[in-house]
């Protein structure tokens, strides 16, 4: 089978990068100065504070790793200024809030849980059907994209989806990999891009300098950011717990447990011969949709490697005590695709929730609606990204023992 290669770029954004290429470089029309930027941001709502400064050094770095590393063409720096200058309006506008109504920061915080687990391992499709319980708080992508303007109401609403949308006609094929809608319950991790240590910024772009950087950051700032962010939604829409999900989690737990103590885990195990070359394929394809270097093939060692070594982490802090294993619940992506509502089951079952009536017709019914392959197929193989699956099978043999993972076909 041939090694990865580039998706299309559909016409219209190679013709608009073409702009970036006629004027010596896209930088010279759009800047990611980290000045003018923050300034940008003050100017647009008119407030200064950002409330502390722990966000400035990894900031900083961050918008440094782009301009030197990442290669980002004109749409891509169009796209990732927007987003900085989101995060920081954002952050400038939660300051204000938090000043003027301090009490929302002093409200106790519904209990979380997060679906944490290795990308593609069904994360997403487990936090979807668990959000259909009205009981279950999820924020939907756009309320992490607009928090303080979630809490006036949903004037806001259509342009997260938009935003969110628009990822389809910038690369087509990211649709066959990932459902993607601004209504949608997302990864948290957006909501820890606003202390820039999040791998949103290290997993879309080119960022070497930064990733190794975030990789041996201490995450707790980002946790309890991440905490406050979430009393501030619970303004909006209540409930009886929080459901988050992120797969960087599995890479922070202690961090995690120390910011959320009580936390339950709900951890998804799926072969890893079928996760790892369709995470290289995605990841490629989010790199790619911003700028010129995307090689999966070139990082597929390192990545595997990685992965391995943090599972094999996992169960031994598990078994030693240094991770909480009472507090994890094992999800088998093969049970979730088999038997979805029996999966849900056992998973209100251990964590000892209410099944509601009517959960379950809900659970097929929205099965039903959104069938798998709707929108193409996701094609990607592990000998695509130059591993062998013998090798392959070896390395995560412990893992797939330990939880008794089933061997995909």
């Amino acid at each position: 089978m041939s090694l990865w290669t580039p998706p299309p770029r559909p016409r219209w954004v190679e013709r608009l990068n073409a702009h970036g290429d006629a004027v010596g470089g896209a930088h010279h029309l759009v800047s990611l100065d980290p000045d003018v930027l923050i300034a940008t941001a003050r100017a647009s709502c008119g407030l200064e504070d950002f409330g502390g400064d722990e966000w400035e050094a990894p900031y900083r770095l961050f918008v440094e790793s782009l301009e030197n590393e990442a290669a980002l063409h004109l749409t891509g720096r169009l796209i990732t200024r927007s987003e900085i200058l989101r995060t920081l309006r954002n952050r400038l506008q939660l300051a204000d809030l938090w000043k003027r109504r301090p009490e929302i920061l002093e409200a106790p915080l519904l209990p979380p849980a997060f679906i944490v687990g290795a990308p593609r391992s069904g994360t997403s499709i487990l936090l979807e059907l668990l959000a259909l319980d009205p009981a279950t708080r999820s924020p939907a992508l756009w309320e992490m994209h607009h928090p303080v303007e979630a809490l006036e109401g949903d004037a806001l609403r259509p342009i997260g989806d938009q935003l969110t949308q628009f990822w389809h006609d910038v690369q087509p094929e990211y649709e066959t990999m990932h459902a993607n809608s601004g209504d949608l319950p997302n990864e948290c991790l957006y909501i820890s891009v606003h202390a820039f240590l999040s791998d949103h910024w290290g997993g879309n772009h080119h960022v070497p300098s930064y990733s190794e950087f975030l990789a041996r950051a201490d995450q707790r700032p980002a946790y309890r950011y991440h905490a406050r962010f979430l009393r501030t939604l619970q303004q909006r829409q209540g409930g009886e717990r929080w459901l988050l999900k992120a797969p960087s989690h599995l890479f922070q737990l202690r961090a995690l447990f120390d910011v959320y103590p009580e936390a339950r885990i709900l951890r998804t195990h799926r072969d890893p011969l079928k996760t790892i070359p369709s995470t290289l394929s995605l990841m490629a394809t989010l790199l790619w949709m911003r700028g010129d270097i995307a090689d999966p093939v070139g990082t597929a060692e390192l990545t595997t490697a990685g992965y391995a070594a943090v599972f094999a982490q996992e169960i031994a802090r598990r078994a030693d005590g240094r991770l909480p294993d009472d507090q994890f619940i094992d999800v088998q992506y093969a049970q979730l695709l088999d038997d979805p509502v029996g999966a849900i089951e056992a998973v209100y079952a251990q964590a000892e929730w209410r099944f509601p009536s009517g959960l379950a017709d809900d659970i097929r019914g929205y099965l039903d609606a959104r069938p798998r392959g709707a929108h193409g197929a996701h094609r990607y193989s592990l000998e695509g990204m130059g591993l062998d699956p013998e090798k392959e099978r070896a390395r995560f043999a412990d893992y797939c023992a330990h939880y008794g993972v089933a061997e995909e076909a």
